[in-house]
């Protein structure tokens, strides 16, 4: 976890709020990997390709489960507006391309967030900023960084392709090649 290095975002004394990103925090890496390695574009056709089959879960799912079975307490006692616990989804995905994916495999779970932010690519500090959660869940580092940057607490999740670093060359092979270019 990481803390805001000075300013801290206020947040709310009688809510909980929760934030997620989406890919490789409540869903698998699948479409993070596809991004990753063929970029954008073949992101997009990915999608589109595959907008009917549901994603795999992720590391926090289960943690947003157990969430949601506390907001159901409230819900059951016809406190739904009164509830002290409010989870949202931040996501960098598009509402109109990749986001229908993300929905119906939350729908599919029987999983709910009381908001579904979609962001296009854009940054998400400012869209933190509004929202005020206590903690948000993010995979990517620069994410981590730029939450704290505006004062919110950011908790790390590494897990899937985000997290890997390019392979070095072994030993022995830096050596050939740096013998190779002496001669």
């Amino acid at each position: 976890m990481f803390n805001p290095p000075e300013k801290r975002t206020e947040v709310s004394e009688t809510q909980l709020r929760v934030a997620f990103d989406g890919d490789a925090v409540l869903f698998s890496d699948e479409s993070e990997r596809i991004f990753k390695a063929h970029g954008l574009d073949k992101f997009f056709e990915h999608e589109k390709a595959h907008e009917n089959t549901l994603l795999d879960h992720g590391p926090l799912k289960g943690f947003l489960e157990s969430l949601g079975k506390l907001q159901k307490k409230f819900y059951a006692k016809g406190q739904r507006m009164d509830c002290p616990i409010r989870t949202y989804l931040v996501t960098a995905r598009s509402a109109a391309s990749s986001g229908t994916r993300a929905l119906k495999t939350l729908r599919s779970w029987g999983l709910d967030t009381d908001e579904a932010l979609f962001l296009a690519g854009a940054p998400e500090g400012p869209m933190l900023e509004k929202i005020r959660p206590r903690i948000f869940f993010v995979v990517q580092m620069f994410h981590v960084e730029g939450a704290a940057e505006l004062g919110t607490v950011a908790a790390h999740v590494p897990y899937g392709v985000a997290q890997k670093r390019p392979q070095k060359k072994p030993a022995e092979e830096n050596a050939k090649d740096s013998s190779a270019a002496a001669k």
